[in-house]
């Protein structure tokens, strides 16, 4: 199986949970024998669709725009037996970057809608590949990505094989909660071998993945305890953040 990985966040590797979870996810898919490639698409140039349906009139197939988008992310999706898309949940959703990118996959979409169950969809004009989300946010409890979720359903149906949402990700770093984060991003990796050898992922490992950390009150307390010292610094030195770094560092 090759697995193409499209990560929307903005922010470095090495401060960024999406990234964190991601790679546990492809980890576990190489264990399982597939081979993964992760693409960076705040590297690339990607213009907003115009919504002119040129891709499916005079242009078909292409879209009219010339960026990255056009040259290369839409062929490195449709090579790809597995797309995952890895976003960070702002405002309860996917990030603007990743909405971006999949409303320029509407050229690889057949404008003859056809009916599927309880949904009206466009099918892919050729062979597509099946899809898994991941994404994560810093707010406890799943219920925050229940519009995400419900996005990305109607999108792909039943072409989505698995949502990886880790909730309360501030914490996957909190050194006194490590016992339990190792059991979490052990069930990521679990998820990623599950996927690859048996197309979806089992109840227990989703169980897993999104066991709290510590009881609701205690990461509210955390955060809250936070987000006061910071605010207290910034107001008496004018700066946000340890070692100049800022906040972005923990999110």
């Amino acid at each position: 199986m090759n697995i193409v990985a499209f990560n929307s966040s903005p922010r470095e590797n090495k401060t960024s949970k999406t990234e964190l979870v991601l790679q546990k996810f492809l980890a576990g898919a190489r264990q399982a024998g597939a081979a993964t490639e992760t693409i960076y698409l705040r590297q690339y140039r990607i213009k907003h669709c115009l919504g002119c349906f040129s891709c499916w009139l005079g242009n078909k197939g292409q879209c009219v725009q010339q960026d990255d988008m056009t040259g290369e992310l839409l062929g490195h999706l449709m090579e790809a037996d597995l797309a995952v898309l890895a976003t960070p949940l702002y405002h309860f959703n996917m990030n603007a970057r990743m909405k971006s990118f999949i409303e320029r996959t509407l050229p690889l979409m057949n404008p003859i809608t056809a009916h599927s169950g309880r949904r009206l969809s466009p099918p892919w004009a050729a062979k597509a590949p099946k899809i898994a989300a991941v994404s994560v946010c810093a707010f406890p409890e799943d219920y925050n990505f229940q519009a995400l979720s419900m996005n990305l359903r109607m999108l792909y149906g039943t072409d989505l094989v698995a949502e990886i949402y880790r909730h309360s990700s501030e914490f996957l770093t909190a050194l006194p909660l490590q016992l339990r984060v190792e059991e979490v991003l052990d069930a990521v990796a679990r998820a990623g071998y599950e996927v690859v050898r048996q197309g979806q992922v089992s109840p227990e490992t989703m169980n897993a993945i999104s066991q709290n950390l510590a009881p609701l009150e205690t990461l509210i307390d955390m955060a809250n305890r936070f987000w006061g010292k910071e605010m207290e610094e910034e107001e008496v030195t004018g700066a946000v953040g340890v070692d100049g770094e800022g906040v972005d560092k923990y999110v």
